[in-house]
């Protein structure tokens, strides 16, 4: 048993870290960092690896990344909860697309927080502030 990291912004700390996920070799693991804005990587035995932050190809101006899930095809999904949105990254940071809650209908979401994805390879997210699931 052991621990890592500790309150603070520096690389390897964190202020609140809410969801976690490893890809699939299990040799790496990705923590959302939600109010050092950012999302940091480590060695399955804790050793600090990068920081994902400020991606300059995404579209939006992120804030508060909250839910986080590797998929079976090594692609990264992370939920923002502030930004409303569910973006889908590379492993190494490369922005891929972005799902976006703003649109109207019955797919419309306010606060995504945790995303899975399903073999079928639909995306799943829970929304607490709509109190609803929505499937892509």
């Amino acid at each position: 048993s052991f621990t890592f990291g500790q309150r603070g912004s520096q690389p390897g700390f964190f202020n609140h870290p809410l969801d976690l996920t490893l890809n699939n070799t299990e040799d790496l693991l990705f923590i959302t960092d939600c109010d050092n804005n950012r999302v940091q990587m480590f060695t399955a035995g804790g050793q600090f690896v990068r920081i994902f932050e400020n991606f300059a190809d995404v579209p939006l101006k992120l804030q508060g990344p909250v839910g986080i899930y590797y998929t079976a095809d090594d692609h990264l999904l992370i939920s923002y909860f502030n930004t409303v949105c569910v973006l889908v990254f590379e492993e190494d940071g490369s922005f891929v697309s972005a799902i976006e809650g703003t649109q109207q209908g019955k797919n419309r979401f306010r606060g995504p927080c945790g995303v899975v994805m399903l073999s079928s390879g639909q995306i799943v997210i829970s929304d607490p502030n709509s109190s609803k699931l929505i499937v892509f």
